[in-house]
């Protein structure tokens, strides 16, 4: 079970590599819930844990990598998307005491999905979003 944040983001890329252009370099990571505030779902309890999908975000290069995380284990499960950088648009970003969040527009999606970090991935997040030219605040 990964639990220590080193562990987290050194099995995630190790699935991220497989997805990754020849040549690429990662830039940052972050390990996301989706879902509307965590504060609110605490408050659901197990119920809901049902309302919450759990991904690391990747930014390499040339793309953005969303690796699927098992929601009991923190385990990779998959890539679920691997989008080139252009394509990526990213907004409502608001940086928050414990858990910042904004939103990114899923190819083939009605809406954007809004993704939720906790703050110890605050480091990695200010270095995400800053590869889409978004001011760290």
């Amino acid at each position: 079970m990964a639990i220590r944040k080193e562990t987290i983001k050194q099995q995630a890329n190790e699935m991220v590599v497989q997805a990754m252009q020849p040549g690429d370099q990662i830039i940052s990571g972050v390990y996301a819930i989706t879902g509307p505030s965590p504060w609110l779902m605490n408050q659901l309890g197990l119920l809901g844990q049902f309302f919450i999908d759990y991904y690391f975000v990747a930014v390499t290069r040339q793309q953005v990598i969303f690796v699927k995380m098992n929601r009991m284990t923190n385990r990779p499960k998959e890539i679920s998307y691997a989008v080139p950088l252009q394509a990526v648009q990213i907004s409502d970003y608001k940086r928050a005491a414990l858990w910042s969040s904004f939103r990114y527009a899923v190819p083939n999606a009605p809406k954007p999905i809004r993704l939720n970090v906790h703050r110890i991935w605050r480091q990695e997040l200010d270095a995400l979003v800053g590869a889409f030219g978004v001011p760290a605040a």
